[in-house]
């Protein structure tokens, strides 16, 4: 199956390093979720489970961002499905599991926005292993540069409807102009109620070494994003609750890497955060 990647370029691929992660908490004795999945894929595209010597700083800097953004999404996400929002949309969801992974409540929809060539090579793997998702799935293929909305719509997503989005592992590959369109046209979509979250942070020298010693490809996927999360949502409409990584990691007993620890070895914020749809936009 590992020739089912062709399509997929380089910001596609980082999602097979979360899956990584994901894979090796899968299989921690006390981890904070449980995805059986992240294995499969990562056997499917012929990629080994552990890091390689290229990628453990990777690893060590990104690790307990991964593994804590997750669990915090799934209980957001879970939360906001049992209080009214139904339709669930993953934007750029790469390699997440999250249809088949959680116990989604009866008659939630979900909607997965990503490049055709990921979404046919994640379906290969969810059919080769006969998994169903626990809700209504409709995969959307299209590209975030592209008319997205009008691909979701046709897909069967309702605007008027409360809406559960996730912008996972996406922010920080994108220019802080890109975050504002992107932002701006899902904001157009969001009735009253709706709930968004997504994960952000600020690049510093360690994750620069980390991701150089994979690829110096890498490290240019990595842009600015939102340099104030608050704001940006307040701005659309949103009202934001923004929190640092490390203070959600000691919620559920874990330790972020020193660059994303407040201190004298701090690099610079790494952000979850969530906000519900209140307003329209404030003008600029």
């Amino acid at each position: 199956m590992a020739s089912e990647l062709s399509g997929i370029d380089a910001i596609g691929r980082t999602a097979f390093a979360v899956a990584s992660l994901r894979a090796a908490e899968h299989r921690h004795p006390e981890g904070l979720f449980t995805d059986p999945y992240a294995e499969r894929i990562l056997r499917a595209a012929g990629m080994p489970l552990e890091p390689q010597a290229d990628s453990r700083g990777f690893a060590a800097v990104m690790g307990a961002q991964v593994v804590v953004r997750s669990r915090y999404f799934d209980d957001l996400l879970l939360g906001a499905a049992a209080t009214g929002c139904r339709q669930i949309v993953l934007v750029a969801s790469g390699m997440d599991s999250r249809p088949w992974r959680l116990a989604w409540p009866e008659g939630t929809v979900l909607f997965e926005v990503e490049q055709e060539p990921v979404l046919r090579f994640k379906d290969h793997v969810m059919d080769e292993h006969d998994a169903q998702p626990a809700g209504l799935r409709h995969p959307v293929a299209t590209d975030l540069r592209d008319d997205w909305a009008s691909a979701l719509t046709e897909a069967g997503f309702h605007a008027d409807l409360p809406t559960a989005w996730l912008v996972e592992g996406l922010l920080y590959a994108l220019e802080e102009t890109s975050a504002d369109q992107l932002l701006a046209v899902l904001s157009e979509l969001s009735a009253p109620g709706s709930v968004l979250a997504f994960d952000h942070f600020e690049v510093g020298p360690s994750l620069r070494a980390a991701t150089d010693r994979i690829s110096p490809d890498l490290t240019r996927l990595w842009k600015s994003g939102p340099t104030d999360p608050a704001a940006w949502l307040h701005r659309h409409g949103w009202e934001p609750s923004v929190h640092e990584l490390a203070d959600v990691a000691d919620s559920f007993g874990r330790t972020v890497h020193p660059a994303y620890t407040p201190g004298p070895a701090a690099e610079g914020h790494s952000w979850l955060a969530s906000a519900t749809r209140t307003t329209a936009a404030l003008p600029d």
